[in-house]
C-alpha cells in the first residue's frame, strides 16, 4: 500500500508472486532505492500447486500424457516439486519456505522475484548508490547450504557470502565470504561496512568490522578481533581503540546505523551497540578517521541499546536489573578538529523503580563475573520465600545463561526481577566462554563444556553464600538449554547442593541431540571435535562415546534433588525426546521427586504468552514445595 497525506493512493497485490514476508533480522528488512521509486525485500517462495480434486472425468489429453511424459501434470496429483525436500532454517523458521528477494516498482505497480543463486538463501538487502549509467544494484547476504541447512537463529558462524547484483539478478559479484553478514552501504557511497565472525566453531564469538571499497574492490579490517581486553587505549591495524575494549559482539548492525552530525566533512560515522563484559555499550566508529569511541557509562551502571539513528539523533534504551528499559535520546556531535565523536544522552520519561538492588560480583578469574539481583528489603511481596530482613536467610536462585556463548547483561530481566520480588536473591552467572570478555575467553570453553563452567557456577554460588547474600540450605537452580545441561550435570555430580532444580529444554544426551537438533555442529564444536558444514561427520561409536562422557545422562542414577523439566513440544534446537527419556529414567530410579511439563506448539525459548506464564508460576510453586514454604 502507498499513502500520501494520510490517504491511500495505491495498493499492489503480491500474493501471486510470493508467500509470507520474512520479517526477522536474518533475512528480513525492506530496502528503498535512492530515488524512492523501488523497494526490495525478502519473502517466501510461492508454494507449488497442490493436487486438484479428481472429478472422476477422464481427460484423454492428460491420460494420454501419462505414458508420453511422466514429468507433466497428472490429474489428482500435486506439482511434482511440492513435496521435494527443501528444508527450512530450523528453530523459529518452522515450515517457512526458502527466501527470495522481491522487487516492486512503485510507479509502475510491477512486482517480480529476483532469480536466486543456487544453494544460497538471500536476505539483508540494501541498495547501492545509483551507477553513472543509471543502473541500480543491490548488496545482500547469502546464507549457503550446499548439503543441508543448519539452524541459523542465535548462530553467527554460518557459511555466508556478500553478493552485489543488478536489480534483475544479473551480473552477480561475490565481494566477501566466510561468515559475513549485515552489509551497510556508507552514506559517502565509498563502500560497504559489514560484520565478519570466525567460520565454524563457537556459534557466537568476537567479530571483526570490515569495509569493502568500491573503487579499489579491496577489503580493509576496521575493527579487529580482540583476544583479551585492552589494558589501555591502543591503535591496532590503524584503528584507535578505547581502554578496556573487549572486541565486538553483534548479531546484526542497525538497519541504518549512520549518524550525520555537523563538522563530519563527508566522513562516515556509524553508531551501534555491543556486549562489553556484563553490560551492553553504545559505540561509534568514525570510518575515515579510524576511531572507535564508547558512549555509555564505563562504570557499568546501566545497559544501553540502539533502536534507530537519524541525522544527529540516536534513539535507544537504558536499563538495569532493577529498572525496565526506558527510552533515551542521544545527540551526536563532532568536534571541529574531528578528534572524537560525542553523544549526549537525555532520558525520556521517568524510570520505573522496582524496589530491587543489584551488583556485579567478580569471578575467580577475569573472564567471568555475575550479576546479583535481590530485594532491597523485606516486604509483603517477599513474605512467600523470605520471612525476615536478614540477607543470610534469603533463598538463592543460581541462574547461568544458555548458549554457552551468550551473556547476561545489565538489561532488565522480567524473570529475574519477578523472582527477586518474591524474596529470592538471583545470581545471573557469566562463566568463561561468555561473550564480552575477549576471544580467548570464548575459546577457553571449547573442550571443557562439562567441567569449566560447572566449576565457575559453583564458585559463584559459594561466594554469595559465604558473603551472607543467600542461605546455603535454601539454594535452588534455574537453567535452560546449555545452562539446563549444566544444571542436569550438577544434579548428578553435586547432589544435595541445590534444594530444587528447574530446567527448560535442557541438553541431556549430546549424542542423541546430535542426531535430532537443527544445529548438530554444536555437539561437535563444544567438545573440541571437527565439523565440516560441506561434509557433516557421522556419529561414529568413538564420537558418541565422547559425547556420552560429557552428557548428564550418564549421571542419572546419582540424581536425588527435586527436579522440574519444562519442555517445548516443537523445540528444534534441543528436541524434547532426550528429556522425556531422562524423565522416565528418573521416575524409574525413584530417588528424586521429578515433574515434567510439555507445551504443545512451543519452541526452544518457551516464549508464547501461555508458556511463559505457566512456566514461571510452575517454577515458583516448585521452589515453594522444594524449600518447604
Amino acid at each position: 500500500m502507498t499513502r500520501r497525506d494520510e490517504a491511500l493512493v495505491k495498493t499492489i497485490s503480491v500474493g501471486d508472486t510470493h508467500g509470507n514476508f520474512y520479517s526477522d533480522s536474518t533475512f528480513g528488512g525492506i530496502a528503498w532505492s535512492p530515488d524512492r521509486n523501488t523497494v526490495v525485500y525478502a519473502a517466501e517462495q510461492p508454494e507449488f500447486a497442490a493436487a486438484k480434486e479428481d472429478d472422476g472425468v477422464i481427460d484423454d489429453d492428460i491420460a494420454g500424457g501419462i505414458s508420453d511424459d511422466l514429468t507433466g501434470a497428472v490429474a489428482g496429483v500435486a506439482d511434482p516439486r511440492r513435496y521435494a525436500l527443501d528444508s527450512d532454517w530450523g528453530e523459529t523458521f518452522n515450515g517457512k519456505r526458502p527466501p527470495v528477494l522481491v522487487t516492486i516498482d512503485i510507479a509502475k505497480a510491477s512486482i517480480r522475484a529476483i532469480p536466486s543463486i543456487e544453494n544460497v538463501s538471500p536476505g539483508q538487502v540494501q541498495f547501492l548508490p545509483e551507477q553513472h549509467d543509471g543502473a541500480r544494484r543491490i548488496v545482500f547476504t547469502g546464507y549457503k547450504h550446499d548439503v543441508r541447512k543448519h539452524g541459523i537463529v542465535y548462530c553467527q558462524n554460518r557459511p555466508t557470502a556478500l553478493f552485489i547484483s543488478d536489480l534483475d539478478g544479473a551480473n552477480v559479484d561475490k565481494i566477501a565470504e566466510g561468515s559475513v553478514r549485515s552489509p551497510r552501504v556508507t552514506p559517502s557511497g565509498k563502500g560497504i561496512v559489514y560484520i565478519c565472525t570466525p567460520l565454524g566453531g563457537p556459534h557466537a564469538a568476537t567479530s571483526e568490522l570490515c569495509m569493502y571499497d568500491f573503487a579499489s574492490k579491496l577489503t580493509t579490517p576496521l575493527v579487529p578481533i580482540i583476544n583479551r581486553p585492552l589494558d589501555k587505549a591502543q591503535t591496532i591495524n590503524g584503528t584507535q581503540l578505547p581502554e578496556g575494549f573487549v572486541g565486538l559482539y553483534i548479531d546484526q548492525l542497525p538497519l541504518d546505523p549512520w549518524a550525520n552530525p555537523e563538522h563530519t566533512d563527508g566522513r562516515d560515522v556509524m553508531v551501534f551497540a555491543s556486549t562489553w563484559r556484563s553490560t551492553q555499550a553504545v559505540l561509534s566508529l568514525d570510518v575515515q578517521n579510524r576511531k572507535l569511541t564508547r558512549h555509555s557509562p564505563v562504570d557499568g551502571t546501566a545497559s544501553y541499546s540502539v533502536i534507530s539513528v537519524s541525522g544527529d539523533l540516536v534513539v535507544g534504551t537504558k536499563s538495569t536489573p532493577a529498572q525496565p528499559a526506558a527510552l533515551v535520546l542521544g545527540r551526536v556531535s563532532q568536534p571541529t578538529d574531528a578528534a572524537q565523536t560525542a553523544i549526549q544522552w537525555h532520558d525520556i520519561g521517568k524510570p520505573h523503580d522496582t524496589g530491587l538492588e543489584w551488583s556485579i560480583i567478580p569471578g575467580d578469574r577475569d573472564s567471568c563475573e555475575s550479576i546479583f539481583v535481590h530485594p532491597a528489603k523485606h516486604s509483603s511481596a517477599t513474605r512467600y520465600f523470605w520471612t525476615d530482613d536478614k540477607p543470610g536467610s534469603r533463598p538463592l536462585v543460581v541462574q547461568p545463561h544458555g548458549g554457552p556463548h551468550s551473556t547476561y547483561t545489565l538489561d532488565f530481566s522480567p524473570t529475574a526481577a519477578a523472582l527477586a520480588q518474591l524474596g529470592f536473591g538471583v545470581l545471573l552467572v557469566n562463566f568463561t566462554g561468555s561473550l564480552g570478555f575477549g576471544q580467548d575467553a570464548v575459546l577457553a570453553q571449547i573442550g571443557q563444556c562439562d567441567t569449566l563452567s560447572l566449576n565457575e557456577i559453583q564458585h559463584a554460588a559459594r561466594a554469595v553464600q559465604c558473603s551472607g547474600g543467600g542461605d546455603p540450605a535454601s539454594t535452588v537452580y534455574v537453567g535452560g538449554s546449555y545452562s539446563g545441561y549444566t544444571g542436569a550435570l550438577l544434579a548428578g555430580t553435586a547432589p544435595g547442593f541445590y534444594r530444587g532444580i528447574a530446567l527448560r529444554n535442557p541438553v541431556i544426551s549430546i549424542g542423541e541431540n546430535a542426531a535430532m537438533t537443527d544445529i548438530p555442529d554444536w555437539c561437535w564444536a563444544e567438545l573440541g571435535l571437527e565439523y565440516d558444514f560441506a561434509n557433516p561427520p557421522e556419529i561414529t561409536p568413538q564420537a558418541f562415546a565422547k559425547m556420552w562422557d560429557a552428557s548428564p545422562s550418564r549421571f542419572v542414577d546419582k540424581v536425588v534433588d527435586p527436579m522440574l523439566l519444562l519442555l517445548g513440544a516443537s523445540d528444534r534446537r534441543v528436541p524434547h525426546q532426550q528429556s522425556l527419556n531422562y524423565y522416565y529414567r528418573l521416575k524409574a530410579a525413584a530417588k528424586a521427586d521429578v515433574q515434567c511439563k510439555i507445551y504443545p506448539d512451543v519452541g526452544h525459548p518457551l516464549d508464547t504468552i501461555e508458556a511463559e506464564r505457566d512456566s514461571f508460576v510452575s517454577i515458583a510453586r516448585f521452589f515453594a514445595k522444594s524449600l518447604g514454604k
